[in-house]
């Protein structure tokens, strides 16, 4: 899914965190999973558990465009969104979706509800980003100034 990126960059400023949610696991957590006392899994998890109300609206975090709106295995019903130069953010564990792939988003609009669908717990979204297909830690993304230090910079060294 994430092969194929925009070559222009679609996005700008820092990338917005589900709005009123407290983070339940976080990038980088090891879990184990136990079946009838024994362990049948082990796994690093990608991203952050956003929890707020239940059904809660999710918010495209960024300008971008839809390249995936279904079911993801243990994600659920899944949207992710391309912002161009290989970076994208996924969402995972919607009750419902309001857009479908294709579709052109800002940041702020409407993706859907958030849900229990795929392996989830309890009702909450699973927030990733990636870079060239690599998962990386979201925190950093919702920080204007990490973006300015680390991102913005980059691209002023790089103008004509």
């Amino acid at each position: 899914i994430c092969a194929d990126s925009s070559e222009d960059r679609l996005w700008g400023g820092s990338f917005l965190q589900l709005p009123n949610s407290s983070v339940g696991a976080r990038f980088a957590e090891r879990r184990t999973y136990r079946f009838e006392d024994r362990t049948v899994d082990r796994q690093v998890h990608l991203g952050y558990d956003l929890a707020s109300t239940s059904r809660a609206s999710v918010p495209a975090a960024n300008d971008g465009v839809v390249v995936f709106a279904d079911n993801l295995g243990i994600y659920g019903n899944t949207i992710i969104l391309d912002h161009g130069l290989g970076l994208f953010s996924m969402y995972g564990h919607f009750s419902d979706l309001s857009v479908e792939q294709g579709a052109v988003v800002s940041r702020g609009d409407e993706l859907g509800h958030t849900g229990t669908t795929g392996l989830a717990g309890g009702d909450h979204l699973h927030y990733s980003m990636l870079v060239n297909g690599v998962f990386v830690d979201p925190l950093e993304w919702f920080d204007d100034r990490w973006i300015q230090e680390h991102i913005e910079v980059k691209f002023e060294v790089s103008a004509p």
